[in-house]
């Protein structure tokens, strides 16, 4: 049996002639010369063998009519062919309706295509179901075009993904400048995006630390108990490997038994079961040409990670070595400033007859972000004859240059202060220092003597601001008062006009506050306002309130701004009948530095 070879040739013999069902020579003709692969199957002959193919079919699949005809057409399925699709077709043609699918075929030369095809049954004028007709279409081109175009869209989707991670972690991390804190949130974030445990191995020295997170809540204090020991993670298998440059762990592998922690005691490898031991990835934390600890996760599931995941994971630890590095490099200069700041700042000694308390805030109210370093400072001075000479100054701006500008403004108040010094004089000779070497850009100060006390403890006080805030005077009787003469402009501009010194006598029992702008105002408050609530703090305080009473609510008061460094000097003119203030050297520079974590170093 041969197919036709032309449009004009009769159908394959095996289709009985009397089959008016095919139609006429036209419709024939139709068939045989069509681009299409057209195939007739017999429906009732076992098997349903093909009993008519056209030229088309023989060319897009490489049979000859001579190798099919007489088989049925399932030599055409191979080893990718969807047999859901298979099964689909089958159960119609059963049914004798109409089929139609897109499914893999195989050609003789054994390579694969898309092969669209619709299968239609064939009735005789009686109505029983004769012979299925096949209409076949090569769309290979069009179903990899589709699956190209699904395929870049599944990549920008997971690229979206993986960068939206990993900007969100950077975004939670980022503004963390305090090591402990970052270690611990890094651990966190990575368990909590890639839905397993983490683990944060850090070096510092010959210390070495362990984090460990899960994204279950419910397994916390698991996670606890390994972050308590470093020794089981910082020489695991997988650490050593990142250590030493290897990549042997970097890519998602199965956890067997050989390749957990022999360190590990068995109460780290309980808790390790608990967390869930299935598979896991580990990386360097990477920072300027450096692998500066290890970044480990574990899933409890196997194979649970993918290409995706790696290649994530390896962003994040670039990032998160970078954070660490960067924080670590912040926390030695903010010790370097905190040292710097502590050595320029005095120390408050006991002042003869006076009860004294101060205390230097920088600015952001000594978080782990706070520099600890500025420009306030102050001074205290006894004098020879029962003099003391009280200073509270503020060079603009709260970093390294406002602080060397103050240690250079406190050098040259030491030069100008002589036993007969007054405010007035102090003023003026440190505004001509500062103008002739250019000491502070703006710099504002207030200057003030108290002489000895007289017969009821009473002493003379004597004051001059240079461009300050006002000090305040509570006296015994409670009542408060601003001391806002004597103005001058700030040390180093040019003075209208000559300086002068106000006087008043302040009676024992008084309290006597010095301060900065920083005590007083901010982006919502203005100084005045600011003040105002100052005073009304201070006449609050208890009648016989210390020094270091009056201090400590002055600087607690609520809605008080650490947007600016403050220095805060209070000086308690003792009653007669008081006995006088107890030796004492109070540091004035206070930083509240977080809650110490616990050491933990390599056993």
């Amino acid at each position: 049996m041969v197919a036709p070879s032309s449009p004009s040739e009769p159908l394959h013999a095996a289709v009985p002639a009397e089959d008016t069902r095919l139609g006429d020579a036209l419709e024939r003709r139709a068939m045989s010369g069509s681009n299409l692969p057209f195939t007739i199957v017999d429906a009732r002959a076992p098997d349903m063998p093909l009993v008519w193919v056209n030229s088309a079919f023989t060319e897009s699949t490489g049979y000859s009519a001579d190798e099919v005809l007489g088989t049925n057409c399932r030599f055409l399925q191979g080893p990718e062919t969807d047999r859901a699709a298979v099964a689909r077709i089958r159960a119609a043609v059963a049914a004798g309706r109409t089929a139609g699918e897109t499914l893999v075929n195989y050609r003789k030369d054994g390579t694969a295509f898309w092969n669209q095809m619709a299968i239609s049954p064939l009735f005789d004028e009686a109505g029983v179901l004769t012979h299925f007709v096949g209409v076949q279409t090569d769309v290979t081109a069009r179903v990899e075009a589709a699956r190209a175009r699904e395929q870049a869209l599944d990549a920008e989707i997971s690229a979206n993904r993986r960068l939206t991670t990993i900007t969100r972690l950077a975004e939670r991390l980022g503004g963390l400048l305090d090591v402990d804190a970052l270690l611990a949130e890094s651990a966190r974030a990575v368990a909590e995006a890639l839905g397993g445990w983490a683990v944060v191995v850090t070096y510092q020295g010959r210390r070495s630390r362990t984090d460990v997170a899960s994204h279950d809540p419910s397994l916390d204090e698991a996670a606890r108990r390994l972050s308590r020991t470093p020794g089981w993670a910082d020489r695991s298998l997988a650490a050593v490997d990142v250590l030493a440059g290897g990549s042997r762990f970097a890519r998602p592998f199965d956890i067997t038994p050989d390749l957990l922690s022999p360190h590990a005691d068995a109460e780290e490898l309980a808790a390790m079961r608990e967390l869930g031991l299935g598979s896991a990835m580990s990386v360097g934390l990477r920072a300027r040409g450096r692998v500066i600890g290890v970044l480990g996760v574990v899933s409890r599931h196997a194979g649970f990670f993918g290409h995706d995941d790696a290649v994530m994971f390896e962003d994040l630890g670039s990032r998160i070595g970078l954070l660490l590095d960067n924080a670590r490099l912040y926390e030695r200069q903010r010790h370097m400033a905190h040292t710097l700041q502590e050595r320029m700042l005095p120390r408050l000694t006991t002042l003869d007859g006076l009860d004294a308390a101060v205390t230097y805030r920088p600015a952001g109210g000594g978080s782990p972000a706070a520099a600890a370093v500025g420009g306030d400072w102050f001074e205290a001075i006894e004098l020879p004859g029962g003099r003391t000479l009280l200073v509270v100054g503020d060079v603009v701006g709260h970093d390294v240059h406002a602080a060397a500008a103050m240690g250079q403004l406190r050098s040259a108040l030491l030069t100008v202060v002589a036993d007969d010094t007054t405010p007035d004089v102090v003023v003026e000779r440190l505004d001509e220092l500062v103008k002739r070497f250019g000491l502070a850009d703006v710099a504002t100060c207030v200057v003030a003597t108290l002489g000895p006390p007289d017969a009821d403890g009473a002493r003379e006080l004597a004051y001059c601001r240079a461009g300050h805030p006002p000090p305040l005077v509570r006296t015994p009787d409670g009542e408060t008062s601003l001391l806002d003469d004597a103005l001058t402009t700030p040390v180093g501009i040019v003075t209208p006009g000559p300086v002068v010194a106000a006087r008043l006598r302040l009676p024992a029992g008084s309290l006597l506050v010095l301060y900065t702008d920083g005590l007083v105002e901010s982006r919502t408050r203005g100084q005045r306002e600011g003040i105002v609530e100052l005073t009304h703090a201070l006449a609050r305080l208890p009648a016989h309130a210390s020094a270091t009473t009056a201090r400590d609510v002055l600087l607690d008061r609520e809605g008080l701004s650490d947007e600016d460094d403050t220095c805060v000097l209070v000086v308690r003119l003792p009653l007669p009948h008081e006995e006088p203030p107890t030796a004492r050297l109070v540091p004035a520079l206070e930083v509240t530095r977080p809650a110490a974590a616990t050491p933990r170093s390599s056993p």
